[in-house]
């Protein structure tokens, strides 16, 4: 049996795999304390579970290797412990693997991947139509609480629950009116930056401009997909 100050290593492990893989991070980063300690503890108890396995296997198939390691180990100052270099292995395994299986990950599927995987599982409905947004390209409109009304598209998938806030690229805004709840268009942001870059000098090579607003998500009131048929629908029936 493992002795339990042993166990230190493999739980900094399950740690690590939870809180910097890319895989899990975007998920477990909405957990509580106390959620995140469970959770760390039955990755764990897998980790224990899968290198004994390991360890198995590998004495069965080459019977002399463990053996040999056991032996080139003794030269290490160390006191020797049962099972030490099996939580030594499990440490050094994950310090390995998880910013390795991140590069490659990355590099495959593109670091915006993971985000939308974690959104796909537990994102609410406000991050999953801003996910639709960035990945389709289809415009939202959002109503706050003010009743300021932005019709717009989100260019970067927010990672869940980092931050309270969500950036949108505005395309029209206006707002509603506090009893009949019509909306009122009464900015249109194409005109503004084409008139913006036809008053620049023709000779200028770089343009800088930035529309994006950032809105705070507990001021949001509704949130839905725009399409402009049906608003223009709308407003004839009106």
């Amino acid at each position: 049996m493992i002795p339990y100050n042993l166990l230190l290593l493999p739980f900094i492990a399950g740690y690590i795999i939870l809180g910097y893989s890319v895989v899990f991070k975007y998920t477990t980063q909405r957990y509580t304390q106390h959620r995140l300690l469970f959770e760390s503890v039955f990755t764990c108890i897998i980790l224990i579970f899968s290198a004994f396995i390991f360890r198995t296997l590998i004495q069965w198939i080459l019977p002399d290797f463990i053996p040999s390691i056991t032996n080139f180990m003794e030269v290490v100052p160390v006191k020797h412990v049962d099972y030490l270099w099996t939580s030594v292995f499990i440490f050094l395994s994950v310090v390995i693997l998880v910013p390795a299986t991140n590069y490659i990950i990355n590099k495959r599927y593109g670091k915006y991947a993971p985000i939308s995987w974690a959104i796909d599982k537990v994102g609410d409905e406000v991050e999953t139509l801003f996910k639709r947004s960035a990945e389709e390209g289809v415009l939202m409109q959002i109503t706050l609480k003010n009743g300021k009304v932005y019709i717009g598209f989100c260019e970067i998938i927010p990672i869940p629950q980092k931050t309270n806030f969500l950036t949108l690229t505005p395309m029209l805004s206006g707002y509603r009116d506090n009893d009949t709840k019509k909306m009122t268009i009464t900015t249109d942001y194409f005109e503004v930056v084409s008139q913006y870059i036809a008053g620049l000098d023709a000779n200028k090579q770089d343009i800088t401009l930035n529309t994006d607003i950032i809105i705070k998500q507990d001021e949001i009131l509704t949130a839905n997909i725009y399409e402009q048929e049906i608003f223009d629908m709308f407003n004839k029936k009106a």
